[in-house]
């Protein structure tokens, strides 16, 4: 029996399977992400202008327009991610599949769940734990989210496309969000 021809096919399977892994994560966890936040302003109506900490207001409207320029630059990058990408062919960093790229999503989502929940949580105890796991979630989310825009960079570096280059853009302003604003701004503005 050829072992390496029955290798192949398994690991052939496995790389068309993650193109649709890919878009199962993206739905039920970008869905549950959206949940979380609805319910955690909904059901906490008092402390939800909370969340804002010490962050000036002057800044608010700054963050949550950008918020939404992320959120659409995230639409940009994962369509790119999904439809425009060979899954069973392309190399981040001539080295990792597409199961990279799942990973670094996985990096990005999860944590994201959480935010709300432990931010409420700690609004509400003040317990220092709570709060060193809301800085770890949201440098898990920021250094992720440069990852994947480092990786997008390394995939298609000379590629002109339109698509290519609001994929890139998009993917720069998400970083930029969870990065800057919320891993480093939010946190130093928090307790201000």
């Amino acid at each position: 029996m050829d072992y390496g021809c029955y290798y192949d096919i398994k690991r052939n399977i496995f790389l068309i399977m993650q193109k649709y892994l890919f878009i199962i994560i993206n739905i039920i966890l970008g869905s549950f992400l959206l949940f979380t936040y609805y319910r955690g302003v909904t059901n906490n109506p008092d402390i939800a202008p909370k969340l804002w900490g010490g962050v000036p207001p002057y800044l608010t409207s700054y963050i949550v327009g950008f918020m939404f320029i992320g959120a659409i630059g995230y639409f940009f990058f994962t369509y790119y991610l999904t439809f425009k990408i060979n899954h069973e062919t392309v190399l981040f960093f001539n080295r990792y599949n597409f199961s990279y790229i799942i990973v670094l999503y996985l990096l990005i989502l999860i944590p994201s769940c959480v935010w709300i929940d432990l931010s409420l949580l700690y609004i509400k105890s003040g317990n220092p734990l709570i709060w060193k796991l809301i800085v770890i979630v949201l440098y898990t989310v920021g250094l992720s989210s440069v990852m994947l825009l480092i990786a997008l960079l390394n995939i298609n570096p000379n590629n002109g496309s339109i698509l290519y280059k609001l994929a890139i853009y998009g993917c720069a302003c998400f970083s930029f969000h969870t990065m800057f604003l919320d891993g480093l701004l939010w946190t130093i503005f928090f307790h201000k």
